[in-house]
Order: structure tokens, then C-alpha cells, then sequence
């Protein structure tokens, strides 16, 4: 067999191995270009996301929270205790924790107000009821203003919302005429705790009272006396007490004003480590012992030698910028009314953006006033909580 023969039978056989190699491999091929051209093009790899555990620094967190603007209503007296009411926006000076702060709204015309009356009506409070039935009027007329709106809670052992907000002064007399007392509990904390959560949800530019017909007593509530004070001062919400006095009954001045500084009075007791003294942990500290209220007024001075003047009444109103009167008979209540409505009407108003909002914990509020001889009351301060953890919507 010559060479050229054998080279085109090893070329022929290499022809048919390659061949058959085609056909064995043709279905594979295939299917795979069927399904490439099925496909978009592969996408590029998303860039890589940092993991809850990384190591690198998380970027800052902005707070959006409840500091942005702190609101306090201001009273300000004479030396005769009169209302100031002539004062000019640079009279005033306000500080956050004793940082100045620079005013950023100053208001003295009264806004449409949004009330809340409490009124204890249980076996015990039953014969001071009659001097409530004919306030419907004095609250229309002095307090309520023309557009200001009013809702009624009462409650024993438990809290009933007997009016809704309403501009009906028809309504309200209806309502306080027919107030009686019925049950013996005493659930003061949970009713401020509903007035408080009404409040809330007013219009934000209201001014928002509560006025508290009760004798102070509180037994058996859910809620925390702390959590109501921070509520009321993080929420511009200002408490009045008209105390009802069961066993006396008798005349009690109203402290003087301004009001006794209880922040300052109540935190000087040593707390535990790590702790900061804020009025939410003294809480904690004093609150026992069936004395709830008694170590708070040794800064009164004569007041807490009376040895029944130990109303929470006092602790809620003074905190959240208001005040508190013990006194009884159809003359003597109306009477504070009066007062309360006027101090209500001839209140300043003062907002300011803190230079300090981050420091967690309890901010005393300061107001000081250029004017020779005069004497002011504010609320007593705010509360922030922190940052809120990651993924935590912030209210």
C-alpha cells in the first residue's frame, strides 16, 4: 500500500471520529444555546452590603425625635402677685440644663384651647359634687374662650369619658349637672393617663389643660406616676388640681409663686450607679413606703408641715407648669376657677430648639425675666430617652 493511500484512509477515519463526536455532543450544545439566548445577560454583582457585624463604623444617626422645638407656657408675676401681662419677647432669657438658649418663638396672644376636666366621682367625693354641677357656664365663659373645645372624664374604679371635645357649652352643663358619686375606687393615675392621651391628639398648635377635680388619692391604677409626669411635660400639657378635701375640708393657700423648685428639691438623693438623677428615677427611689408625695415637699417649707397635704395633685401640677388648690365650698371653687382661667389667658408662650438635645435624660427648663420684681413659673423641664436602636421608628 503506497503512502498517499495510508494518509487518505487515516484522514478519512479521522473525518468520521470527528464527526461522530459532533453528533454525540450536537443535543448538549444545543440546549445550552437554547438557553443562553433565553437569558438576559447576567447582571453585574451588586455591590457589597455591609453586614449588622462588620467592623466599619455605621454612619452617624441623625435625630429627627421630639427635640426639635420645646414649648413651655410662662406666668409671670408682681411683687403683689398680679399677672405681668406687658413683657416684650427680649425680656425674657431661657436655659436648658443652665445652657442659655436662644428663643425661637415667643407667643402672649392666647391660642384656641383644648380642656380636659377629671373628676373624681366616688362615695367619698359625693357632697362636693353639687359645687361642680353649676361650673358649665364659668368654663364656657372664662376658661373655654370662643373657639376652645372641653371633654369630660370621671372616674372611681373605673375611667368613663362622659363628653367628647365639644364647643357646646349646653353639652358641658348638662354633663357636670348630672354628676354623682358612685363606687369607692380612687383610679386618679389611669384618668390623668386618658386626659393626657386625648391631649395628644389635639391639634399640635392648641394649648392643652387639663384641670383635676379630685382629692389626690390614687389606688389601684395601671399606669405609673412617673410615666404620666414625662408625658406632660414632653407633651406641652399643662395640669391645674382643685383638690377636694374630705376630711377638712378647709381653706389651704395655694403655694406661693413662683412655684417651689421640685426638680432640684427631688433629685438630691443619692441614686444607684449609673443612674442619673432625673425625676423618673427618684421616682423610683422615694416612691414608697405609702409616702408617695411627702418627700418631695420637704422643699415647701411651711406647706409640708400641714399634715394632710399629700395630694399628687400638687406633684402633677407643678411639674408640668400649672398649680394646685386645696380649698372647698361653691365660692372657694369658683373662685380658683376664676384664677386658673386667668392665668391661663395671660400666660407667654416660648419655644426654643436646644443646643443640647442629645444629652439623655431629664432637661430643667429656666426662665428668667429682665423685669425688676417679678416672678415666674414654667414647667419644669422635658425628658430624652436616646437614640432609638436601629430599625426603631422614632415618635
Amino acid at each position: 500500500m503506497n503512502r498517499k493511500l495510508l494518509r487518505n484512509i487515516v484522514g478519512g477515519a479521522a473525518l468520521v471520529a470527528l464527526l461522530m463526536m459532533l453528533a454525540y455532543q450536537a443535543p448538549a450544545v444545543i440546549a445550552w444555546a437554547q438557553d443562553a439566548a433565553g437569558k438576559a445577560p447576567a447582571a453585574q454583582p451588586a455591590p457589597k452590603q455591609d453586614s449588622p457585624d462588620s467592623t466599619e463604623e455605621p454612619a452617624p444617626y441623625t435625630i429627627t425625635s421630639n427635640v426639635r422645638l420645646v414649648t413651655t407656657p410662662v406666668t409671670v408675676f408682681d411683687h403683689s402677685g398680679n399677672f405681668v401681662y406687658d413683657l416684650e419677647k427680649d425680656e425674657f432669657k431661657i436655659y436648658d440644663n443652665g445652657e442659655l438658649q436662644d428663643v425661637k418663638q415667643f407667643d402672649s396672644e392666647m391660642r384656641r384651647l383644648s380642656l380636659v376636666i377629671v373628676v373624681e366621682t366616688n362615695d367619698t367625693t359625693q357632697p362636693f359634687l353639687e359645687s361642680v354641677h353649676p361650673l358649665g357656664s364659668l368654663f364656657s365663659d372664662a376658661v373655654m374662650g370662643p373657639q376652645g373645645e372641653v371633654a369630660v372624664l370621671t372616674y372611681s374604679d373605673h375611667v368613663d369619658k362622659v363628653l367628647d371635645f365639644t364647643s357646646n357649652g349646653d353639652k358641658l352643663d348638662t354633663v357636670l349637672r348630672g354628676l354623682h358619686g358612685r363606687g369607692g375606687g380612687m383610679h386618679l393615675d389611669d384618668a390623668l393617663a386618658m386626659a393626657l392621651s386625648m391631649l395628644d391628639h389635639r391639634p399640635k398648635e392648641d394649648r392643652k389643660v387639663a384641670i383635676i377635680f379630685s382629692d389626690g388619692y390614687n389606688l389601684g391604677s395601671q399606669m405609673k406616676r412617673s410615666e404620666i409626669v414625662q408625658r406632660a411635660m414632653n407633651s406641652n400639657i399643662t395640669l391645674y388640681g382643685l383638690g377636694f378635701s374630705p376630711v377638712r375640708g378647709l381653706w389651704e393657700k395655694p403655694a406661693k409663686d413662683p412655684a417651689p423648685d421640685l426638680v432640684a428639691e427631688s433629685v438630691g438623693r443619692p441614686m444607684g450607679p449609673n443612674q442619673a438623677p432625673t425625676p423618673t428615677n427618684q421616682v423610683a427611689t422615694w416612691d414608697t413606703a405609702d409616702i408617695p408625695i411627702m418627700s418631695i415637699l420637704l422643699g415647701l417649707g411651711e406647706e409640708a408641715k400641714k399634715p394632710l397635704f399629700k395630694s399628687s395633685l400638687q406633684y402633677f401640677s407643678r411639674y408640668s407648669g400649672g398649680t394646685y388648690f386645696q380649698k372647698w365650698g361653691k365660692d372657694t371653687v369658683q373662685e380658683a376657677l376664676n384664677h386658673i382661667a386667668t392665668e391661663i389667658h395671660s400666660q407667654y408662650e416660648l419655644a426654643y430648639s436646644p443646643s443640647n438635645a442629645t444629652q439623655v435624660g431629664f432637661h430643667k427648663i429656666e426662665v428668667d425675666v429682665r423685669r425688676p420684681g417679678t416672678k415666674v413659673r414654667a414647667r419644669a423641664g422635658w425628658f430624652y430617652q436616646g437614640e432609638p436602636a436601629r430599625g426603631v421608628k422614632v415618635k
